[in-house]
């Protein structure tokens, strides 16, 4: 079984693509017996990652698989111009998803699980970043609102009037919420690839044009959030290979680490730990395609991808 002191999973928003994270989550911990200390999530790395805090990723695998299209996730209210004439705060109305959430979402599984789980959520008043515990009741309403892409779904309003959003907004891949946590390696599983691939598709009406102007401002976002991740491996590698440097010279275990202390030191200032990004080649799906053939491909492309990353991988699990 492949362990770690404080391994941490980071799982990014994505809509629909998140299907390959159900598929590289099944690979991790079903078969290669991965238990992370940790998770992060956001938007529908929220989803996964709440699966992964009550150890359940065969109700994960059987609730994406139970997809049967769209209206299994959200409905329509008639377009923009219809939402506008009703009043609405959304395009669709996501009832469907939070019926979902809340029939998979188990209390009292979550709490007695070792593993600390964080949700990524937006404050539309605030405009800040929060991660939500596991401590939080209704839970499965946090996830829902770390779910809730502005103009698409409705924000989560709480009792004191606030309202709650996707936390893709601010940290669509959130690496700095684990780090805080301070693990000891980090796996980010992206639900579409870092680089929003280029397209020759054209875009009519304004639902399409915006989900993809979405997934381009998504991407940069993302971008940002792992500019640091090989800044981070590469000072790690360092520091190790001095150490060796060192000792290859006549030093001791106890010499060496007395003369890297320095930098020990300053790196103690920082928050490091050795990251491992996994993510698809390409796209399955559209952010709000729930379609059941793609979502089959997505979890097996999932799947494959840390077959073929195994042995990269582990160098993080220990």
């Amino acid at each position: 079984m492949a362990m770690a002191t404080r391994l941490a999973i980071v799982l990014s928003g994505g809509g629909a693509k998140g299907a390959f994270q159900v598929g590289a989550l099944d690979a991790l911990i079903n078969t290669h017996g991965v238990r992370p200390a940790i998770v992060v999530g956001t938007s529908t790395g929220a989803i996964q990652a709440l699966a992964v805090a009550q150890d359940d990723i065969a109700g994960l695998l059987d609730t994406w698989l139970g997809i049967r299209g769209n209206r299994d996730i959200y409905r329509d209210r008639g377009g923009v111009a219809g939402s506008i004439i009703l009043g609405e705060k959304a395009l669709y109305d996501a009832a469907p998803l939070r019926r979902l959430l809340k029939a998979f979402a188990d209390p009292a599984r979550l709490a007695a699980s070792p593993i600390d789980l964080r949700l990524g959520v937006v404050s539309l008043q605030s405009g800040e970043f929060r991660t939500i515990d596991k401590s939080v009741p209704d839970i499965h309403n946090w996830v829902y609102a770390s779910c809730a892409m502005p103009v698409f779904f409705d924000p989560l309003q709480t009792s004191d009037r606030q309202q709650w959003v996707d936390g893709g907004v601010r940290d669509v891949t959130p690496l700095g919420a684990a780090l805080d946590l301070n693990p000891t390696g980090v796996l980010v599983i992206r639900a579409s690839p870092v680089s929003n691939p280029a397209t020759t598709r054209t875009f009519g009406g304004l639902i399409p044009i915006g989900l993809r102007a979405v997934n381009l401002l998504q991407s940069e976002v993302s971008r940002n959030d792992l500019a640091n991740t090989s800044l981070i491996n590469d000072m790690l590698a360092a520091r190790d290979q001095i150490f060796t440097a060192l000792e290859a010279t006549g030093a001791t275990a106890a010499e060496a680490s007395h003369l890297v202390l320095p930098l020990d030191r300053q790196l103690a200032k920082y928050r490091f730990a050795q990251v491992r990004v996994i993510e698809p080649r390409e796209e399955f799906s559209d952010t709000l395609e729930f379609d059941p053939a793609k979502i089959r491909r997505a979890i097996d492309a999932g799947r494959a991808a840390v077959e073929a990353q195994w042995t990269a991988i582990q160098a993080v699990l220990h």
